[in-house]
């Protein structure tokens, strides 16, 4: 008996034991706190146009990185527009619009140094029109009527979007902004001015 009565004195009250799990959770829930790094913000508004061309902010938005302030900077020539977004004054995205042979697919505009070297995983549309990966994507514009320039009247338009550096959005993201940007260009004076 005697050992019973040894071990019930030994063990812990269940006030005790809350009180001291309590304890050890507040101190684990205090460290958590104190050690991590808040997550960087976005500053600045996404815009609603990217460089003249309409698109959902929504859709832009995972594209970006956070930071301060966001610009865009527009250069153009023969055959091809190119947009530059910055942010706090680096590129960090690229949108470049371009004329291609008529029989031109989107794999071979996003493997080529002129549609920005776009690594696509494989991602494809079923008609060859979109392709797409977490780094960028390219997008087979419809233009009904493009200009009286009769060069582009025997070729395809392609949109093309190149994340920088370590950016990246999630290939469904990236899908759902080449497909949203296409169809704004395909409706724009550029594609309807024949």
């Amino acid at each position: 008996m005697k050992n019973l009565r040894s071990a019930a004195r030994r063990q812990p009250r269940p006030a005790a034991v809350a009180t001291a799990a309590g304890a050890a959770l507040l101190a684990l829930l205090a460290s958590g706190c104190t050690g991590s790094e808040p997550e960087a913000a976005k500053s600045y508004q996404v815009p609603d146009s990217l460089c003249g061309t309409a698109v959902e902010p929504d859709l832009l938005e995972p594209a970006l990185p956070p930071g301060e302030k966001i610009s865009t900077r527009k250069k153009t020539s023969v055959g091809y527009e190119r947009c530059h977004v910055l942010v706090d004054d680096t590129a960090v995205l690229s949108v470049r619009k371009s004329w291609w042979d008529a029989d031109t697919t989107a794999p071979e505009v996003a493997s080529s140094e002129r549609g920005g070297g776009v690594e696509l995983d494989a991602q494809l549309s079923d008609d060859r029109r979109l392709a797409w990966s977490t780094k960028g994507a390219v997008g087979q514009i419809h233009c009904p009527k493009p200009s009286a320039d009769p060069d582009q009247r025997d070729s395809r338009l392609f949109a093309t979007f190149v994340i920088f550096g370590d950016g990246k959005a999630k290939e469904s993201e990236m899908r759902k902004l080449i497909t949203a940007y296409t169809e704004s260009v395909s409706t724009s004076a550029e594609c309807n001015a024949g």
